[in-house]
């Protein structure tokens, strides 16, 4: 994407990644105060040669140690500032060629769910819902719902959705959804990521996350569509790997939902812009 820095990614080319790994260890060495607010995600709104460098050796460091959650705070820098809205206006595409085309085949089963009889839910949450798109799309497809809230990291993006979106159903909030959810979630809501979100997320603190939806939020339904390597054995790997150039994390979403306490509802697979895409419906009454 265009003037989108991904500070996870590091160059495909292996004497450039080299380089630039060796030089950002020297300048880690020089200035360890500074790395160290580099590792925490407090980094200024366009990065220079210097953060480049520093983040090259950080990333470097945690993928030959197998800690890539500790990426967390880069990602986090990424998706809650201005770029993240530069990022949501470039890839408005995505909703017609992805969502439309085929993810919304979620759809029909929390539309299932909706119309049995007595049913609970009254809420949608779409955590990380980027340029809103979509919980509008949704808004319209399910009339059953009071509620559609959209939740993203950005204020700018979330104050931007509110502007642009008049329906009286839909509202917007930005927010860390590991923070958010506990806070002012109900009973009742379904909680839905679209196109890659919890892939951000390190594995202690979504599974933290699904584990209190269970036990103090139910009935609750949580239904992902994220992306895993394309080689990732659901059935057999419990840990999670690394997915794609910007080191999100790929999670077994079936097996850790089943862990905390969900029933899986519904399941799917595609093949979308060259990714491996995992749909699941799970539900805790």
């Amino acid at each position: 994407m265009d003037d989108v820095q991904f500070p996870a990614s590091l160059p495909s080319n292996p004497l450039k990644r080299f380089v630039k790994v060796q030089l950002g260890r020297v300048l880690a060495a020089l200035n360890p105060k500074y790395a160290q607010k580099i590792a925490a995600g407090e980094l200024p709104s366009r990065l220079s040669t210097r953060e480049w460098l520093l983040i090259a050796a950080l990333v470097d460091r945690h993928e030959r140690a197998g800690t890539l959650d500790e990426l967390a705070p880069l990602h986090a820098w990424l998706w809650q500032g201005q770029q993240a809205v530069t990022f949501h206006a470039q890839a408005k595409e995505r909703f017609s060629s992805w969502w439309l085309e085929n993810q919304v085949a979620i759809v029909e089963p929390i539309r299932t769910l909706l119309d049995s009889p007595g049913s609970p839910y009254k809420t949608l949450c779409e955590i990380g819902c980027g340029s809103g798109l979509v919980i509008a799309d949704l808004a319209e497809r399910l009339p059953q719902l009071e509620e559609l809230i959209g939740l993203d990291l950005s204020p700018a993006q979330s104050a931007l959705n509110r502007e642009q979106n008049t329906n009286p159903r839909l509202r917007f909030e930005a927010g860390d959804a590991v923070v958010w959810v506990p806070e002012h979630a109900k009973p009742g809501t379904i909680y839905m990521t679209v196109a890659g979100v919890f892939e951000y997320l390190p594995y202690k603190s979504l599974e933290k996350l699904f584990v209190h939806i269970a036990a103090e939020m139910k009935p609750a339904v949580i239904a992902v569509i994220e992306p895993i390597a394309q080689d990732y054995d659901l059935e057999r790997e419990t840990v999670s790997r690394p997915y794609g150039s910007e080191h999100s994390l790929g999670h077994n979403y079936v097996l850790l939902l089943r862990n905390a306490g969900f029933q899986i509802f519904y399941q799917r697979e595609d093949q979308l812009g060259g990714a491996r895409f995992l749909s699941v419906v799970a539900v805790c009454c």
